[in-house]
């Protein structure tokens, strides 16, 4: 299989986990949205960007939270959903849905976890900005603490800031948790605030991009890869927000997967291939 066949076979899986989580937020009154650069090919391409390899949504907190508490019960069996309040050794602070009987593994450090390892969509939960700049200055540092606590390692950041790292993971790693979960709980306290911006607070630079308080007031449908998925209605800002000119093409070399996978199989899990 070349590489053209197989990221055609990726996107096909992809999407096939796209429809049920479609599904599920449908017959919930689930609030999502195509994200990052799933709305870009959305919008310039009506599909996936031809070199892209994932899937990305987006949700406000309060239904992200709900898709997590009714997963299990309303999904079928075969779809995985995955987040660092049900899995220890999960190193993302957002939620991935995996089908199984798939393997994706994307770096080496992978093969030693625990949760399962196939093809995958990610779900980015959205919290509102915290009012006032000495609270937003704080709401920036707990979600670089939650961001830490959930890696378990330094970002790499050289100076005063890798020195802080270094410190604050000294501590137990029972502790990290708990530090973790502190950290969450004021990231979330202004998601009653309606009027209030909103981040998608999964790295330290998506910590610093706003959109608009309004983003999920008036969902609409978006073609993507000749099917129809929700999205933010105006995609302009919340695009311009993330990519700036995102209508411009990146140059030649930068066409690339993003994820690089080491190991992909399209029948059996990491564990099946194991044995």
């Amino acid at each position: 299989m070349n590489e053209n066949e197989m990221i055609c076979k990726i996107w096909q899986v992809e999407q096939e986990i796209l429809d049920v989580f479609h599904k599920i937020c449908i017959e919930n009154n689930l609030r999502y949205s195509l994200a990052y650069g799933t709305l870009l090919g959305a919008v310039r391409h009506k599909g996936f960007i031809p070199w892209d390899d994932d899937i990305d949504v987006m949700m406000p907190r309060e239904d992200y939270e709900k898709l997590l508490a009714l997963w299990k019960k309303k999904a079928p069996k075969e779809y995985i959903i995955q987040n660092y309040h049900n899995l220890e050794d999960y190193t993302n602070n957002f939620a991935k849905i995996r089908k199984n009987h798939t393997t994706f593994i994307q770096d080496e450090c992978e093969l030693k976890k625990e949760y399962h390892k196939g093809i995958f969509i990610d779900i980015f939960p959205c919290d509102r900005v915290a009012s006032g700049v000495i609270n937003n200055k704080i709401q920036f540092l707990a979600c670089a603490i939650n961001l830490l606590y959930t890696r378990g390692f330094a970002s790499g950041t050289g100076g005063l800031v890798g020195i802080i790292e270094y410190v604050l993971l000294k501590t137990r790693k029972e502790n990290y948790k708990l530090r973790r979960e502190k950290a969450e709980k004021f990231m979330k306290k202004w998601n009653n605030r309606i009027e209030n911006d909103f981040i998608v607070p999964c790295t330290i630079g998506s910590c610093k991009i706003y959109y608009p308080a309004d983003m999920f007031d008036n969902l609409t449908e978006i073609e993507f890869n000749m099917k129809r998925y929700m999205s933010v209605y105006d995609t302009d800002t919340v695009l311009k927000n993330a990519y700036g000119d995102y209508m411009i093409m990146p140059p030649e070399n930068e066409r690339v997967w993003k994820h690089h996978p080491i190991m992909i199989d399209f029948e059996y899990n990491y564990e099946e291939l194991k044995h």
